[in-house]
């Protein structure tokens, strides 16, 4: 049997430096989830965290808004390399950035390549933006800091148009198509995009959830959780442990190339999956130790499609999103 001592441990230590009230975490190993465990509180004066704590995960939400459109490529629904503006109108009267400059593709705001500014905290804050609001947003024109295809920098602006083209396509709204393509097939029941789907004293006993709060200086202030709207394609998304794992499982499966009921049957195709953790452009950003004390030099790191990848010296390809 694996030992999680040393997993332990550095949970332990990151916990120690007082960032968050409580944190939980999982270990995937061949597809199941082998290992949990829970620090501190879910909410102040309250009990640990578990595996079926329910937790805000912001910007973790891409992964799913990547692979709802790459299910829509698969299904013959839009192409990869279609003008954004095809699918959300608002975006036809915008002046092209050069004489030259290609208009934004789907591609593009998968890749964060678009040219849009870099919008962290600004895009957390438009969380509950209405779709009308963000229409009429749209429709004003934006700044560019690139053409279009040229560099990447991080966009959560990027990612809330594609939950606009989601909808153009399917018809559905956008929580409604990845609750019924993504969740439901593979039994998340415990990821939705509203905080009121996980009543906090309902489900004290099976997880509960977890609150957000901020560093203030009389100690942690409630921060409360804004509604489902236009930003939440970029990090909507609530879920837990048990559930993610199964998300991370679904990664997995799909490497090496073979089989394409390898880790059983999946909404999105083992292929796409595959290449959603594929290199795509490189961020530029300087790549920081893997884990502490890991020392090991990496490159600059690259974007796939709603994943960060790095290529690790020691152990090889590392996919993620914090």
């Amino acid at each position: 049997m694996a030992d999680f001592a040393d997993a332990d441990t550095l949970a332990a230590c990151f916990q120690q430096r007082g960032g968050q009230p409580g944190l939980a975490y999982g270990i995937v190993i061949d597809g199941e989830l082998v290992h949990t465990a829970g620090l501190g509180e879910r909410d102040l004066g309250g009990p640990p965290p578990d595996a079926g704590t329910v937790f805000r995960i912001a910007s973790m939400t891409k992964s799913f808004t990547a692979s709802a459109v790459l299910a829509l490529r698969d299904d013959g629904a839009l192409r990869l390399d279609d003008p954004a503006q095809a699918y959300v109108p608002e975006l036809r009267g915008w002046p092209p950035v050069s004489p030259d400059a290609a208009r934004i593709s789907i591609r593009h705001l998968l890749t964060m390549t678009a040219g849009f500014p870099t919008d962290d905290p600004w895009g957390d804050r438009q969380q509950g933006l209405p779709l009308a609001e963000f229409a009429a947003f749209l429709a004003c024109g934006v700044r560019f800091n690139w053409a279009p295809g040229t560099r990447f920098e991080y966009s959560n602006l990027g990612f809330a148009i594609l939950g606009r083209v989601i909808t153009e396509v399917t018809g559905a709204a956008y929580p409604d198509y990845i609750r019924d393509r993504l969740l439901r097939p593979l039994g998340m029941t415990r990821t939705g995009y509203q905080a009121a789907e996980f009543g906090r004293l309902a489900e004290r006993a099976s997880g509960g959830l977890a609150r957000g709060y901020r560093r203030a200086p009389g100690g942690w202030s409630d921060v409360p959780f804004e509604p489902c709207g236009a930003f939440a394609p970029m990090g909507g998304i609530f879920s837990c442990v048990q559930d993610l794992s199964r998300w991370v499982a679904g990664f997995a499966a799909a490497f090496p190339p073979g089989d394409s009921d390898a880790g059983g049957p999946h909404p999105v195709r083992r292929a796409s999956r595959r290449e959603m953790q594929l290199p795509q452009v490189v961020t530029g950003w300087d790549a920081s130790p893997s884990f502490p004390g890991d020392g090991a030099a990496t490159p600059p790191g690259a974007y796939g499609f709603g994943l960060f990848v790095t290529e690790h010296p020691a152990l090889g390809r590392l996919v993620s999103h914090s």
